[in-house]
C-alpha cells in the first residue's frame, strides 16, 4: 500500500509519514529528501499476537535511492524498533536520528537481518521527521 506524506507545520517536525499497511516490500525515501527521525509510532493493534508471530519489526534505512527490505535484501537497516502484536507502541528520539539522504522503510516478524515474513495484519506506521 502506498505511503501518505504530508507536510505540517512545528518546531519539530516539518513533516508526517504515513504508511497504512507495512510490510516486507520496502517503501523508498518516503521523505523524499534528507532530515531527522523525532518520533515513530507502530500500530499493530489490528492483529493478535500469537506464538509464531508475538511481535513485529520496523526497520529504516538510509537512502534516496530504491530501499529491498525483506530476506533477501541488500538494504541493512540502520534502525530497527520492536512492537508487539495487538498493541500500539511509540518511541521519541530526543534531537532526532539524522539521515543524509532518504528514508527506507519496511515492516517483517523477526529482527534478524533474513526476516522475510510480514506481519500478516495491517501494521500503520507513522513517522514525524524534518
Amino acid at each position: 500500500m502506498g505511503v501518505t506524506l504530508t507536510t505540517v507545520l512545528g518546531d519539530l517536525a516539518g513533516k508526517c509519514v504515513v504508511d497504512l499497511a507495512a510490510n516486507t516490500t520496502a517503501e523508498s525515501n518516503v521523505t523524499a529528501a534528507a532530515g531527522s527521525v523525532f518520533l515513530v509510532e507502530i500500530d499493530a493493534t489490528a492483529g493478535v499476537a500469537t506464538t509464531s508471530e508475538p511481535a513485529c519489526y520496523v526497520k529504516m534505512f538510509n537512502s534516496s535511492g530504491t530501499t529491498t527490505g525483506g530476506g533477501n535484501s541488500s538494504s541493512i537497516p540502520e534502525l530497527v524498533f520492536y512492537a508487539p502484536i495487538g498493541q500500539k507502541t511509540t518511541y521519541v528520539i530526543p534531537g532526532g536520528w539524522a539521515f543524509g539522504a532518504g528514508l527506507g522503510v519496511w515492516a517483517v516478524t523477526t529482527a534478524a537481518l533474513n526476516g522475510d515474513d510480514s506481519p500478516t495484519a495491517d501494521v500503520k506506521v507513522t513517522i514525524l521527521s524534518s
